[in-house]
């Protein structure tokens, strides 16, 4: 996975929808462990969202958040991640921050490190703050 990374980073390395898909799946990983807690409900969720999202059977679904989650554990920032993603169209940008706040209120406690992530790549992905708010609204439960 280092490698995969590695060649983002340099350009060398043609990105593929399915290294688009991998790298999204990432950044929801890391919404999930952000409060330090991994919950079923985030797992749940975040698999929902990635069968969904892009019309996944759910052993694949499965299979690419193993993969995600290596590479969300072996980055060293959001931006690596990040930059496939930019070639996204912006509905698409906007529909991963709305998959994240899915994620993060899955356990019905978005904890503020939870809220940090989602801001963050929200403005790496140039995402509006207005789109960042719908999301968050959109999925609380309270």
């Amino acid at each position: 996975m280092r490698g995969w990374l590695k060649g983002l980073q340099s350009g060398r390395h043609v990105c593929t929808e399915h290294d688009q898909h991998v790298a999204a799946a990432a950044l929801m990983y890391e919404v999930a462990r952000a409060d330090g807690q991994w919950q079923e409900s985030e797992t749940d969720a975040l698999l929902h969202r990635m069968s969904a999202r892009w019309q996944m059977q759910p052993e694949d679904a499965e299979a690419l958040l193993e993969d995600a989650r290596k590479v969300a554990e072996s980055a060293t920032d959001y931006h690596e991640l990040v930059r496939s993603l930019r070639e996204w169209q912006p509905e698409q940008r906007r529909d991963l921050v709305l998959d994240m706040w899915a994620v993060a209120h899955a356990d019905d406690e978005v904890h503020p490190h939870e809220e940090y992530v989602i801001r963050k790549v929200a403005d790496l992905l140039y995402v509006s703050h207005s789109d960042f708010i719908r999301g968050k609204l959109m999925n609380d439960k309270r």
